[in-house]
């Protein structure tokens, strides 16, 4: 497995984990910013641009935001899909800004996770744009038909994952491509147009990917094209007022009917070992991140040591918890688990949060900025497969997995297998002859529940916050079950109340940042 390296201007050293295929030899190259390269000399080139599209889903780089991992893709994304929903909330020991808000439905458009959302999301299109107009400018000097086509169609769904975002979030952006003229301010689109352009344009190159089984560990395979796809189909009717299940059945069909399996193990899905699952596994798309190649504050590092809870002591049970879960420096205690999802997993085996003295509750914020309410999440680790337990460092104190690093070792899961399956039960609730409860009982069955017959709305709604929890979808799937906006669904604090409270449906949608109202407008409500 070849690593490519490169530095992140300014706080972390940070690497692509590319390794390499038939069609872009050794990736073991700097990635280079298309805004500062003129002219593609070398293939070395041609490469370092391939991997910088790749390196924008972990770096924070370039931003004006108050913290070196508030910029990351992967990190303000959780943020809007989590924070502000009935999974998590920040503890307001951070004290950083842009948190409270998110915690309580009350954001404006001058929200730092807001406006860094959008500008990674532009970014990133452009980025892949640039890639793909020089690919087939210069590229055929060094790669084949066959190979400029399956490296195009990565970058499209880059681009097509950066689009989807801005659609899901947004609900309008620029429309950026190979051919927008640099400097030139490009056409905003509207919802439902750049829902339009984005299928049509993944529908037009998906084939051209390498499958799951042929491709290099970290880079997209035709089956994550088809889960892109499915994502936007599963949402159509949110987003265009026309639902689209049948289409969303056949792209998911393209990606269970290609002998990918579920891992035998739920909770080593999210463990330092995963990559082995990453690509021609459960993990259909996972964005690596590796200790001294691919380090970054967001991603796992915020989901691990940015949920784990500070211990008073080496011999407090929090401490041993922490040793268990490979503690890897002083925890930063913001990550909390909301009641709500809490009670969701009692009984479930894929309940992944640790108790200890903390109150599942969170009635009054200054208890809970002392620390003692909320829940912390333990679904995500730092110790291996192989000693999960971490009984290595438990009886040897001289031991260091991580040799003393503050980030994380542990990959994160972008799409999934089990979430594939749990979509196909949605289509077949909607009348798609998919077979979708059976892919539903497969994902109980792995963790031993009993299967149920024909799930109602409910119950496949539960089952997706069971499974996928901190897995960043789960204000998609509340907007999609009509619950996240109005009161006929409540969470605590949601509105800014302890017992919730109604918000206004204008709050599907983010509002476009400050610094983009002049080119982009603004979305009603705000």
């Amino acid at each position: 497995m070849k690593f490519t390296k490169y530095l992140v201007p300014g706080f972390v050293a940070v690497s692509a984990m590319l390794s390499t295929s038939s069609c872009v030899g050794d990736l073991n190259v700097e990635p280079d910013d298309p805004n500062t390269i003129t002219e593609i000399t070398s293939k070395a080139d041609m490469e370092g641009v391939f991997a910088s599209m790749y390196y924008d889903l972990l770096t924070g780089d370039g931003l004006n935001v108050s913290d070196g991992g508030a910029g990351s893709f992967l990190r303000c994304h959780f943020n809007l899909q989590e924070i502000v929903a009935d999974e998590f909330f920040i503890s307001d020991k951070w004290n950083d800004p842009g948190y409270t808000v998110l915690n309580f439905n009350t954001w404006g458009n001058d929200n730092e996770w807001i406006y860094a959302a959008y500008s990674r999301e532009n970014h990133l299109a452009k980025v892949a744009s640039v890639f793909i107009h020089d690919l087939h400018q210069y590229g055929p000097q060094w790669y084949s038909d066959t190979e400029i086509a399956a490296m195009d169609a990565e970058a499209r769904v880059l681009r097509g994952y950066a689009n989807w975002c801005l659609i899901d979030l947004f609900g309008k952006g620029p429309w950026v491509t190979e051919d927008s003229e640099t400097g030139a301010t490009p056409e905003t689109c509207d919802r439902v147009t750049m829902f339009e352009r984005t299928v049509e344009d993944l529908t037009t190159h998906v084939d051209n990917l390498i499958p799951a089984a042929q491709q290099a560990y970290g880079r997209i395979s035709r089956e994550a094209g088809y889960m892109l796809l499915a994502k936007l189909y599963l949402n159509a009717e949110v987003y265009t007022g026309k639902a689209m299940w049948q289409e969303c059945a056949n792209a998911l069909q393209k990606v269970v009917g290609t002998g990918l399996q579920l891992a035998p193990e739920y909770k080593y899905l999210f463990c330092a070992s995963n990559d082995k699952y990453v690509g021609n596994g459960e993990i259909i798309w996972g964005v690596p991140q590796r200790i001294g190649f691919t380090e970054t504050w967001g991603g796992t590092t915020y989901l691990t040591i940015g949920a784990y809870m500070e211990a008073d002591g080496d011999d407090t049970p929090l401490a041993t918890k922490l040793k268990e879960l490979n503690n890897f420096g002083t925890p930063w205690s913001g990550l909390r688990c909301r009641p709500e999802l809490s009670k969701a997993l009692k009984g479930d085996p894929r309940r992944l949060i640790y108790e200890g003295d903390y109150q599942e509750e969170i009635p009054d914020l200054a208890s809970y900025k002392e620390n003692s309410c909320g829940y912390m999440l333990i679904k995500y680790t730092n110790t291996t497969e192989d000693d999960y337990y971490n009984t290595a460092a438990l009886n040897d104190p001289d031991f260091s997995y991580n040799n003393g690093s503050q980030v994380s070792d542990t990959d994160y899961p972008l799409f999934r297998l089990a979430d594939a399956y749990l979509m196909l039960a949605e289509c077949q609730l909607h009348g798609v002859n998919c077979d979708g409860f059976t892919y539903f009982n497969k994902v109980r069955e792995r963790v031993g529940l009993d299967p149920i017959a024909a799930p109602t709305a409910s119950e496949i709604l539960k089952e997706r916050l069971c499974e996928l929890y901190a897995e960043g979808h789960r204000r998609s799937d509340l907007i999609r079950f009509n619950l996240y906006t109005g009161s006929t669904y409540l969470w605590s604090w949601k509105g800014g109340e302890y017992t919730g409270t109604g918000i206004d449906s204008y709050r599907a949608l983010f509002p476009i940042p400050y610094q983009y109202i002049a080119t982009i407008g603004q979305n009603p409500g705000y």
